[in-house]
């Protein structure tokens, strides 16, 4: 497989069709970090009439979209053990990195709520983050309707770098 450090494409598009209440209420959308994943999902799922839900919320509650934050909500009364965690960004490490296994776990448990919380309310929601293959385990994700959003290297390093870095300058 080849990196593409300046060519963006098209996206990868999976299974699509399973995307309905019956076969898959989950669509997922993934990417490199500041390849334009979070964008794509909230434009698509107000096309499709979905909710769009952000991975990122579990570790950046305050700057996710409301969306996001009301369902995490909804599943920090279930599992309030997890509220500290979210609060402070998973950040104290540990040598044993407890942190991380438990991220990992509740990654998979929030995965599981939104899957059955889709089905209750009977509602579409788009998924989107880089933890859907970093975090959950395979077979979670086998089978399911997937985007991947394909930005070019450079083109992600820069987005990323504008997100997260760079502060706006006042000039007097």
């Amino acid at each position: 497989m080849k990196i593409h450090l300046l060519k963006n494409f098209k996206p990868l598009c999976y299974n699509l069709d399973k995307w309905n209440m019956i076969q898959s209420p989950f669509l997922l959308v993934t990417g490199l970090s500041g390849s334009g994943k979070t964008t794509f999902a909230q434009k698509f799922a107000k096309r499709h009439h979905a909710i769009c839900i952000s991975f990122d919320v579990l570790k950046f509650y305050n700057e996710s979209p409301k969306q996001s934050q009301k369902l995490l909500d909804i599943f920090m009364k279930k599992y309030p053990a997890i509220e500290k965690k979210v609060f402070s960004q998973w950040s104290k490490s540990d040598k044993l990195n407890t942190n991380d296994i438990l991220y990992n776990y509740y990654c998979n448990v929030f995965f599981d709520f939104l899957m059955d919380y889709s089905k209750q309310h009977n509602i579409k929601i788009v998924l989107e983050g880089i933890q859907i293959f970093v975090r959950l385990h395979p077979s979670k994700s086998v089978g399911l309707p997937i985007i991947i959003i394909r930005s070019s290297s450079i083109n992600c390093f820069l987005n990323k770098l504008k997100r997260d870095y760079i502060t706006k300058i006042s000039i007097f």
